[in-house]
């Protein structure tokens, strides 16, 4: 996915900021960074968290600055026990829980729901299983040193 630089890695004025944001039109296809297995895919606004269910969830709608909440994520579990995670989907990933996915594959679209004032993919790298924020680590030199720039 192609886009522009938003918010960076636990800046100074948003310290709790686990990742970057990289800006992209509503609808953007997110691909995976690399290949791995779906852990989890969830609805998560205001500090709860539903898997999905099938029927309308409350990530299906736009959120606003402060809501709180990731909105509809995915996170993929890689080698080395490395999660990637994308937030802020416009609707349900298009992945499941226990699904393998192999690098650039489809599996979501940019949206802004959760804690979010506009259209773009928050996302972050944690070097660790499960994804914390004690293994969160600044996804731009993590990608870099893989050979990808964000």
């Amino acid at each position: 996915m192609t886009g522009t630089a938003g918010s960076g890695y636990r800046t100074a004025d948003r310290p709790a900021h686990d990742g970057v944001d990289i800006m992209a039109a509503k609808g953007t296809v997110i691909r995976a960074a690399s290949g791995g297995v779906v852990v989890r895919v969830r609805c998560n606004i205001g500090g709860e968290s539903w898997e999905p269910t099938g029927g309308p969830m409350p990530c299906d709608s736009d959120g606003y600055p402060g809501l709180g909440g990731c909105g509809w994520y995915t996170e993929i579990r890689h080698a080395g026990d490395i999660v990637s995670r994308y937030c802020h989907m416009v609707r349900q990933p298009m992945v499941r829980t226990g699904q393998t996915v192999i690098a650039g594959q489809p599996i979501g679209h940019v949206g802004s729901s959760g804690n979010s004032s506009g259209p773009h993919l928050h996302y972050e790298i944690h070097e660790g299983f499960p994804a914390a924020e004690n293994n969160a680590v600044d996804p731009v030199p993590f990608m870099r040193q893989k050979g990808v720039a964000l």
